[in-house]
């Protein structure tokens, strides 16, 4: 059955539902299909109008920020109190502001300008996905269908690269729907690496690297619900969700998966009971174990990959770019080059979102960016330092680590230029923001309560 709002409040209710009362119909599935239609459907594929912002979760996301908004002028649809990541939100975008003015003041090319003018629109949309999720997720049940409804799009992307992976098929290819729907480029198809046939496959993803973070946040997802779902058939399935995502996050051939497992795991060793640590480490060795039996040289080509330090031309090639970066840093250093407009076809690519926003945003742009991430995690620390059940302690140091592994990964690639890494992150921020709210509720009417 749907959530909702209620019309009226009670003396004792903050921002939560009222039982007996007409109820107006909360954001959630409309939350849900922007994570679907990223995860379901191909980076690549756009609606042809739009351009690179065609995609359609990101859609959704121009759609759920003028539901934000007319929600705000309504008395009874507007979610009241406080919120800390509307502020953090709101720094965030004025930096982005303030780096747009730079721009033009600068004096920026056409490329330059349609680029800019594309990131402002694109962070409105991500703004939407995050609201919409902090203020339109009413219930706690709600959030869970939200972080389910990922772990199960997550699931279905790596079933793709699966099939990628063994069959050496894009069965992507067929999903495009002409006119509605059409690959704004060629899809990134398959990366030979590391010899003896090994391809690197990214799913549904723009990126193998988008693909191996996303495969580690999906994974962390499946883990809570395999160990909090109400029934013992909930927690098979999810169970088997999250081993299917562990498994295909090394035919990815992405170190940045790698350490981001790894990092999320070490984590997670902190909070997790030791039976629940013993379990997921032996069930990780199974898996391992499995792929040397099923592809013998992947795990060695992923060894190879880790420890090749400065010798590897990809290792090279980012720390090249700092010394490319530098004289246009110095240049502009405080508000940068202008948001959006550091395009590869004019400079170079960089393969690390935090030195793209340096040089793009600078330091204040920088600040923003980690303000972002940071309020996230500290508002689910918040959340799980007074949550009153193991559940709720749990979910919130999931959102904890997988915006930290989002934050990290983002070192690696030119993260927030990739839409489903987008919408995911802009979504566990957002419910970060949920949690905070409705933990917050809960206390304010236990003390009224009492």
């Amino acid at each position: 059955m749907p959530t909702y709002l209620s019309s009226r409040r009670s003396a004792t209710v903050y921002d939560g539902v009222t039982p007996g009362v007409h109820h107006f119909p909360d954001a959630t599935a409309v939350l849900i299909s922007s994570v679907l239609l990223a995860y379901l459907l191909p980076a690549r594929l756009i609606f042809p109008p739009l351009t690179t912002l065609g995609r359609p979760g990101v859609i959704v996301g121009f759609f759920l920020i003028v539901w934000w908004g007319l929600s705000r002028l309504h008395p009874t649809l507007v979610t009241r109190g406080q919120q800390p990541m509307r502020w953090a939100l709101a720094f965030y975008l004025a930096t982005m502001g303030m780096s747009y003015i730079a721009g033009e003041a600068r004096g920026m090319s056409v490329l330059e300008a349609n680029s800019a003018d594309r990131t402002i629109l694109m962070a409105l949309a991500g703004a939407g996905v995050m609201l919409a999720a902090a203020d339109g997720v009413l219930t706690r049940e709600r959030v869970d269908h939200v972080l389910r409804a990922l772990a199960w799009g997550s699931t279905v992307m790596a079933l793709f690269a699966l099939a990628q992976f063994i069959l050496r098929i894009d069965f992507t290819t067929y999903l495009k729907l002409p006119p509605l729907l059409t690959f704004q480029k060629d899809l990134i198809g398959f990366d030979a690496r590391g010899g003896g046939g090994l391809v690197r496959v990214a799913g549904t993803a723009g990126h193998y690297i988008e693909f191996s973070v996303l495969m580690v946040i999906g994974l962390v997802v499946a883990i809570h619900y395999a160990r909090f779902s109400d029934t013992r058939r909930g927690r098979q399935i999810y169970g088997t969700l999250a081993m299917i995502q562990a498994a295909v996050i090394p035919i990815s051939l992405s170190r940045t998966g790698v350490l981001a497992l790894a990092a999320a795991i070490l984590l997670f060793i902190l909070v997790w009971p030791l039976r629940t640590t013993f379990n997921v480490l032996v069930i990780g060795f199974f898996l391992a174990a499995l792929i040397q039996v099923g592809k013998p040289g992947l795990l060695a080509t992923l060894r190879a990959l880790l420890f090749a330090g400065e010798n590897d031309p990809s290792v090279q090639g980012r720390l090249e770019d700092y010394a490319f970066v530098a004289p246009y840093i110095k240049e502009r250093l405080w508000f940068g080059r202008g948001v959006g407009t550091w395009l590869p076809e004019l400079y170079q690519l960089l393969d690390n979102q935090w030195l793209v926003t340096l040089v793009s945003t600078g330091v204040v742009g920088v600040v923003g960016l980690a303000v972002f991430f940071l309020a996230g995690i500290v508002v689910a620390g918040r959340v799980r330092r007074f949550a009153a059940s193991e559940r709720d302690r749990d979910l919130a140091a999931v959102l904890a680590v997988t915006i930290g592994v989002a934050a990290v990964s983002a070192f690696t690639f030119d993260a927030l230029y990739f839409t489903t890494y987008f919408i995911t992150v802009h979504v566990l921020l957002g419910l970060a923001g949920a949690m905070w709210r409705l933990s917050r509720a809960e206390r304010i009417n236990s003390s009224g309560a009492s």
